[in-house]
């Protein structure tokens, strides 16, 4: 628990003890005016005080019956997921005497809003059925807390609304409700508690994922506080996008996205709209453009494009990009200008335009046929690549790529992710002679292989026929007497 938690937890703890020490003290005396019957001059106060007390009372317990565990957003039909629910005044109060029951829903917008408006609602309102959904709250002596932990519910079945004009499935925005009621003072107060976790998404299917995403970034980071559930702006300015890309980037990757970074983002989000500027501090997104109209030429969204670009580098290019050896997010011809202004051998790291999660090798080097210095992209390279060879073990099998740009060499860049060689034999219990997977680009040779591997335009690779990340030296020769090649064959189009 962090200290703020704490602070506030402690504040709530000594309010409602104080409160309930004052509703007391109130009982007292109206007990001794019926044991001593007086008559009081001026106006009774009582009945008054004791009416606010309680209401008072009332509305701390209310509020302060709250989710300490939020459910997940993009929640995923018939799959077990996990929240917890706590009653911070439980213990001052002695709830734990009578451990009251919590019951969990899945509502719509509608009937989210509809709660809100009538308090008499709830116990019945439902959009789905969830399994496990019931628990008794337990107390916790150490810590004081009343808490309920629901570790196994699963949504079996949800009822959707109709869909408005163009919207997706994965924009209708759901709650789960937590409810209760229990009683103090040996049942003199009732209070029936509920409180409503923050937007979910339901989808049935694993690739609905991206989409549903898309509307839980979109609400956490736009909706204003107070709202009528769950109401968002059609349109934000794009520096408040910026920040939410950059937040989202950041969490999952480490290292946050420059200002080049988002300038790039927000040329490719409005790249349909022709929009000729540099300064894109006063020009708002739209939902539309974010989400559902697809990049010019292509069949996604830039929220699609955006996020393959944060789950490929979250899953296999983390060490690298927090090393700042991978730049991402730069145009082909951008990359092409800065390749051609080094010698050969230079290359560079960035994100494909043409595949979803997918990163290019972009190297300088001369054209075989016409003997000029061009730059060349190897087509992209996506998670499923990477899941059979590392990033870096194919930076290593490449003697095209020397310098990391401007002027890195790429051992330097790279060898702590390289997969670690060994002059042992490859194990075998069966009799057979273990192969690896080596990249090789057998159309453009080598050039400029002199023998000083510390000029830009050479490189000699070592070899170890038994390493996994080591080739055969080959100045200018595209042969490889490896027993499986992976070949990556050049890409003269974007990628």
């Amino acid at each position: 628990m962090c200290l703020n938690t704490f602070l506030f937890t402690l504040r709530c703890e000594m309010l409602a003890e104080i409160t309930w020490h004052n509703r007391q003290q109130i009982k007292k005396v109206e007990l001794l005016r019926q044991q001593l019957p007086m008559k009081v001059p001026g106006n009774d106060l009582l009945p008054e005080l004791n009416t606010t007390i309680t209401a008072l009372l009332s509305t701390l317990v209310t509020s302060t019956f709250i989710i300490e565990k939020q459910p997940p957003q993009v929640l995923k039909k018939e799959t077990r997921f996990a929240a917890s629910v706590r009653l911070l005044v439980g213990g001052k109060l002695n709830v734990h005497m009578n451990p009251p029951q919590v019951k969990a829903t899945i509502v719509s917008e509608a009937q989210a809003k509809n709660l809100l408006n009538d308090n008499n609602l709830g116990m019945n309102e439902t959009s789905g059925d969830i399994l496990n959904n019931c628990g008794v709250m337990e107390y916790h002596k150490e810590s004081g807390n009343l808490t309920v932990t629901f570790r196994n519910m699963s949504l079996k079945r949800i009822r959707r609304a109709d869909r408005r004009g163009s919207e997706f499935v994965t924009e209708e925005k759901f709650t789960i409700l937590f409810q209760s009621t229990f009683s103090i003072a040996s049942g003199e107060l009732v209070f029936q508690v509920r409180t409503m976790s923050l937007p979910v998404v339901v989808i049935v299917h694993g690739n609905q994922e991206s989409n549903a995403l898309a509307t839980v970034l979109w609400d956490n980071a736009f909706a204003e506080p107070g709202r009528i559930p769950f109401a968002v702006p059609d349109r934000v300015a794009w520096p408040d996008m910026g920040k939410a890309l950059n937040s989202k980037f950041m969490s999952a990757n480490g290292r946050s996205l420059s200002l080049e970074n988002l300038n790039y983002l927000a040329q490719k989000a409005f790249s349909g709209q022709n929009i000729q500027i540099d300064d894109y501090s006063t020009i708002q997104l739209s939902w539309s453009t974010f989400n559902r109209d697809p990049l010019p030429g292509r069949n996604f969204t830039f929220w699609k494009w955006f996020h393959g670009v944060q789950e490929l580098t979250r899953k296999h290019l983390r060490g690298p990009w927090n090393d700042g050896s991978i730049m991402g997010f730069v145009t082909r011809s951008q990359a092409q200008d800065l390749l051609l202004s080094r010698p050969n051998g230079n290359f560079l790291l960035r994100f494909s335009d043409s595949e979803i999660g997918g990163v290019t090798i972009a190297w300088s080097g001369d054209d075989p046929q016409t003997g000029t210095s061009q730059v060349w992209n190897l087509q992209p390279f996506t998670g499923e690549d990477f899941n059979i060879r590392s990033l870096a073990d194919r930076i290593q099998d490449l003697p095209h790529l020397i310098y990391l740009y401007p002027d890195i060499p790429k051992d330097n860049a790279f060898r702590s992710y390289y997969t670690p060689m060994s002059d042992q034999p490859l194990p075998s219990n069966n009799g057979y002679v273990g192969s690896v997977l080596v990249s090789r680009i057998p159309q453009i040779p080598v050039t400029n292989c002199p023998d000083n591997p510390s000029t830009p335009g050479s490189y000699t690779p070592q070899y170890d026929p038994q390493s996994p990340s080591s080739c055969p030296p080959s100045c200018g020769s595209i042969q490889s007497d490896i027993g499986i090649s992976n070949m990556q064959e050049p890409m003269m189009n974007d990628g």
